[in-house]
């Protein structure tokens, strides 16, 4: 892979996170400097996963858009319907595999841009605008996001965040000891490829990363959008905060397998297959001229 014009941000509470705006805009690593550990990560990075992008992207924290999941009409995977014709998005849509550009930058915040082109328009025909900003700020780590409709007619998507925290968050802990406390939800349970979806309580609960979530657990409802994934060995946590992102609605919980040195909380906001199930109205249909704004943040922090 050709060198890359990583941004490293910083600040005076020893946070530290590197981004790669020409690898779809991809936060590389939020990290701090923890007392009795030094610098502690808490996303998981792996410069092997870097370097077989965009085949692989099991680290840090990808932008999801212009869809979250997969979408698929019958007997066309990865596709979908609108307005009586039929393209083709792939997994998580493209925005994690485009190249952003940076239209400001300090020593620790940095505004990252995607905008409509040719190659966006072949599989989704609308004209859009996208900013990201990362910032720290005391340790913090807070992420804005912005996408404007720059076309004439309304555009549909659905967009979310896959951090990929590191479990165990230092060598002092065991993956198994690890948990993430989920707040009170409905259990979202797909059916038929996601072509439907029924749901059920799901009490607020220490969720063990040692549950398998190949399959991914989808929760809605969301008592609080807040999660805190739990390193007990190492005294750390790091807590999730997406209360300033009222339409980020979902969350899914995936790793690949209880044995990944991480762990994902992924805020989205609409389930799979959303384009097909419109009709349940998970999708964002943002109005010419609209803006959609979220804001989020993470801190990894001393358990308290």
């Amino acid at each position: 892979m050709p060198a890359l014009n990583l941004v490293q941000l910083s600040d005076s509470e020893g946070g530290l996170a590197v981004v790669a705006p020409e690898l779809g805009g991809w936060l590389l690593r939020y990290a701090r400097t923890m007392p009795e550990h030094g610098c502690v990560d808490a996303l998981h990075f792996s410069q092997a996963v870097v370097d077989r992008y965009p085949k692989e992207m099991y680290a840090g924290n990808p932008i999801l858009f212009p869809l979250v999941s997969f979408n698929h009409l019958p007997g066309q995977d990865h596709h979908y319907e609108w307005n009586g014709s039929v393209y083709s998005l792939p997994q998580h849509g493209f925005g994690r595999r485009s190249k952003w550009e940076v239209s400001a930058q300090s020593g620790s915040r940095v505004t990252m841009e995607l905008r409509s082109s040719d190659a966006t328009r072949v599989g989704y025909p609308f004209s859009f605008v996208q900013r990201v900003t990362y910032e720290l700020v005391a340790g913090r780590l807070h992420c804005e996001q912005v996408v404007e409709n720059s076309g004439d007619e309304p555009m549909p998507f659905s967009t979310g965040f896959h951090p990929y925290f590191a479990v165990p968050f230092t060598s002092k802990s065991q993956r198994s000891d690890c948990f993430v406390e989920v707040p009170d939800a409905k259990r979202m349970i797909p059916h038929e490829r996601a072509s439907s979806f029924s749901q059920k309580p799901f009490l607020s609960q220490n969720w063990s990363v040692q549950e398998d979530v190949s399959e991914t657990l989808f929760l809605g409802g969301l008592k609080k959008r807040e999660f805190v994934l739990v390193d007990p060995g190492s005294q750390l946590e790091v807590v999730f905060n997406f209360e300033e992102a009222p339409q980020h609605r979902f969350a899914a919980l995936w790793s690949k397998s209880p044995k990944e040195p991480y762990f994902c909380v992924e805020p989205w906001t609409a389930l799979p297959n959303s384009f097909t199930r419109a009709r349940d109205r998970e999708l964002i249909l943002l109005e010419p001229k609209g803006t959609f704004r979220a804001a989020m943040w993470m801190e990894l922090r001393r358990m308290e």
